[in-house]
């Protein structure tokens, strides 16, 4: 916590100016000179002490807002990126949807439903995931990582999952 305390009376012009050995520093000195002048009116005035405080109290309010508003922040994220998802339905290529995907499933987010039809999701890391009813017709999902994935009445016609690694998924009904 800073301790408030007047500072001391600068000395008068004179004097200060008798300090100085080269000439070509006496701005700078009467520059310093003045801005001494302005800390000593300015160390009794006991508004800026309050606007100290009142600065201080207001870091620890805008801290104490970015914590309580996390949760607004992490579904925030969420529905962006199902706006991915759902934007690039029916088309081909990416477009997001593996990054997308995967924040959702590192977020424990059921993905049950999700339409990725057509995709190219070579590489894609869903361990784990409930892709329950989810559509993965004709998508490219080569080398991905589907561990522990739950594929429960999903449609998996004419995918491509070649190198894929699907140890302990649920297909049943797939």
């Amino acid at each position: 916590m800073r301790v408030f305390s007047p500072t001391e009376r600068p000395k008068p012009w004179p004097d200060r100016k008798a300090g100085v050995r080269r000439r070509w520093a006496l701005p700078f000195v009467f520059v310093e000179w003045t801005f001494d002048w302005a800390a000593f009116f300015l160390s009794n005035w006991k508004f800026l002490e309050v606007l100290e405080y009142v600065g201080s109290l207001s870091v620890l309010v805008a801290v104490l807002f970015y914590f309580s508003e996390s949760g607004d922040r992490a579904k925030q994220k969420h529905y962006q990126a199902w706006q991915v998802i759902n934007t690039a339905q029916g088309k081909g290529g990416s477009g997001g949807r593996i990054e997308a995907l995967q924040e959702l499933n590192a977020d424990h987010v059921a993905l049950v439903g999700v339409d990725v039809s057509g995709a190219f999701l070579q590489g894609i890391h869903l361990s784990g995931a409930k892709l329950l009813r989810s559509n993965f017709s004709a998508a490219d999902s080569r080398n991905g990582d589907f561990r522990y994935a739950d594929f429960t009445d999903a449609n998996l016609s004419s995918a491509n999952f070649r190198g894929s690694n699907f140890y302990k998924a649920w297909l049943q009904g797939a």
